[in-house]
């Protein structure tokens, strides 16, 4: 079920009307309406730091690439898709305690997976040397965030109405007609990042929490 908020705004007959919109002869009332409700997760999308050290520029390429192409065989049978891995980037570092310098280079790497590959990819990943997991992001199911869309919508129609009868009858006014709708859709929110997984702990898609969408509408009914 979803949540609503509503705000109220008067506008006096006098106040100009827009040429697509029919006349009113009334009174002009906007209401903003925020209808919010949870969809289906679908599947999931990852995103990974894959690092490689070295004491010069080429051997921390090196290490990169081999750790690359382990992540790339650990990933094979659980990506849905192709996986996304832009342009890596080499920094030189320094440490303070032998004034020694090295060399860091990471790649980020991206991709989608199934439901069922959540908690195998996590615990897989996370054995992996000089690899990351930096987040994993729920993807909603489209058919059920059309339905969820529309069901929301349907609810901020029925609050609108309601509240725009109510206020018809405190100012004595005997019609209510819509004439203006403006709709707005908000996606998922993001979810928190996984920092550490150990050995032993499980992680269950079932627990992720379900992605949010928000329907915000504005509508503005004439009162006469």
């Amino acid at each position: 079920m979803g949540t609503a908020l509503a705000a109220t705004a008067v506008v006096p007959r006098t106040a100009p009307v827009k040429a697509q919109e029919p006349p009113c002869s009334g009174t002009v009332l906007q209401l903003s309406i925020s209808e919010t409700g949870t969809t289906a997760i679908d599947r999931f999308r990852f995103n990974l730091v894959v690092n490689g050290e070295g004491d010069r520029e080429a051997s921390a390429m090196n290490q990169l690439n081999q750790r690359l192409s382990t992540l790339r065989q650990q990933l094979n049978s659980l990506v849905s898709g192709t996986l996304t891995v832009p342009a890596p980037s080499t920094n030189r570092q320094s440490s303070r305690s032998d004034r020694t310098r090295s060399y860091l280079s990471s790649v980020r790497v991206s991709g989608e997976m199934k439901r069922s590959n959540y908690n195998t990819l996590i615990q897989s990943v996370s054995r992996l040397p000089g690899v990351r997991l930096m987040g994993m992001q729920p993807i909603s199911d489209q058919d059920d965030t059309e339905k969820v869309t529309q069901r929301l919508m349907q609810a901020g129609l029925r609050r609108g109405k309601e509240e725009a009868e109510s206020t018809a009858r405190a100012i004595g006014a005997a019609r209510v007609k819509l004439i203006r709708i403006n709709r707005n859709n908000i996606g998922s929110i993001p979810r928190p990042m996984l920092k550490s997984v150990s050995a032993d702990q499980q992680f269950r898609p079932d627990e992720v929490p379900d992605p949010e969408i928000s329907v915000r509408m504005q509508l503005d009914y004439c009162l006469d």
